[in-house]
């Protein structure tokens, strides 16, 4: 019994992200053994594949999958707070069991359209634990912890850390400069410094006037009773203050959103932490109506540009291929940026080994993102 198997291909994705024909795969099971163009090595028996294009799994750099049960219950338009309410009100009336079901769903959905790992943001204690034993699912996995005020905030990080003396290989992190508290800041950098964090930063302009003690912020945490005033962040840009906390001081630094991000944050991000990562969830934005300004200004800062889908919430799915076409009609990067942004960008920053990286046959498919999403089923290489 051969252990390996020659596949070749009509199109395949170079690691620069450019097109190209006459790809082969050498496959063990379905890991990936070795790859190139052209003639594959002449010991191996070769099978052709059928016409079509192999892609690499793509890396979800920003996802939700917890939320996957709050599909369909947040309006197109609905403000950043308008969703935290709907979130907020609804989730309690869900069983773990329907939640879990919907997660399921969700990433068996995304693998179809070959997205493959996730920088997933989990609440729950208790789902944290079920996505670390789930077959299906690949990725990080990062407890984030909410509450603005005391006691919430306190009771918060004591489930963190009891959960971390049963389970180290998950992430601490924080919601946002107005979702986690100082206290909970502290917390998250004293356990996962040398690690990675996944902040939200500057999705909305109401976090610019949150920093001031005023807006629609502001207001829902009032409305939820968790409003307080830290003098630590009091008058601060949102850079400013999670640089003086210690919040960028983390080797693998995901900043998510920075739609609202004006050109002195960035600057301020491109010095302070030059080697983080922006994630942008565009769908997610529009969703929310939130009109991103800062294109250029974002593609000539050193941060380097990962790709998520946030959740089923404010998104109709967790492909980061559908994330990749709605990107393309914007115009504002090349085919070859967004390709490299949800492949090989992301497993160079995450660190991601080339032998956890599967291959997908979008079978029938040109060369290019809109013919690859309009694929029904993407099949792994090696599947059966």
């Amino acid at each position: 019994m051969n252990l390996f198997e020659v596949l070749r291909g009509e199109w395949g994705l170079t690691r620069e992200a450019d097109f190209r024909a006459d790809p082969w795969y050498i496959v063990s099971g379905k890991q990936i053994v070795d790859s190139g163009f052209g003639k594959p090595p002449k010991e191996f028996f070769a099978r052709m594949l059928p016409p079509g294009v192999v892609v690499p799994g793509f890396v979800n750099a920003h996802s939700h999958i917890e939320l996957s049960c709050m599909a369909a219950k947040v309006p197109y338009g609905s403000r950043l707070t308008d969703m935290g309410g709907i979130i907020q009100s609804t989730r309690g009336q869900m069983t773990s069991q329907q939640i879990r079901q919907a997660a399921v769903a969700a990433i068996k959905q995304a693998e179809e359209q070959g997205t493959f790992f996730f920088c997933d943001i989990c609440n729950s204690t208790d789902f944290i634990r079920f996505l670390r034993d789930l077959p299906t699912f690949s990725g990080n996995r990062y407890l984030e912890l909410l509450g603005f005020s005391s006691p919430s905030d306190v009771a918060r990080i004591e489930k963190a850390r009891e959960l971390l003396n049963l389970d180290s290989t998950f992430y601490p992190t924080v919601h946002s400069v107005y979702g986690s508290s100082p206290l909970q800041m502290h917390f998250v950098r004293e356990k996962a410094r040398h690690t990675s964090v996944s902040i939200h930063l500057l999705e909305s302009p109401d976090e610019i006037d949150f920093q001031h003690d005023r807006g629609e912020i502001v207001a829902f945490l009032k409305k939820i009773g968790q409003h307080v005033k830290h003098h630590e962040m009091q008058g601060r840009s949102a850079v400013d203050y999670l640089y003086s906390v210690g919040m960028l001081s983390f080797k693998k630094l995901l900043l998510v959103h920075l739609s609202a991000a004006r050109v002195e944050d960035i600057d301020k991000l491109s010095d302070y932490v030059p080697h983080a990562a922006w994630v942008m969830c565009h769908r997610s934005n529009k969703h929310l109506g939130i009109e991103r300004t800062n294109w250029e200004t974002l593609k000539n800062a050193p941060l380097k540009m990962l790709i998520g889908t946030d959740s089923l919430a404010t998104n109709t799915d967790l492909s980061v291929l559908q994330e990749l076409r709605a990107l393309q009609k914007e115009e504002k990067f090349s085919e070859r940026d967004l390709l490299r942004a949800a492949t090989w960008d992301a497993y160079d920053y995450l660190e991601i080994r080339s032998n956890r990286i599967p291959h997908f046959l979008f079978a029938g498919a040109k060369p290019n993102i809109m013919s690859l999403s309009e694929t029904k089923r993407a099949t792994p290489l090696g599947e059966g």
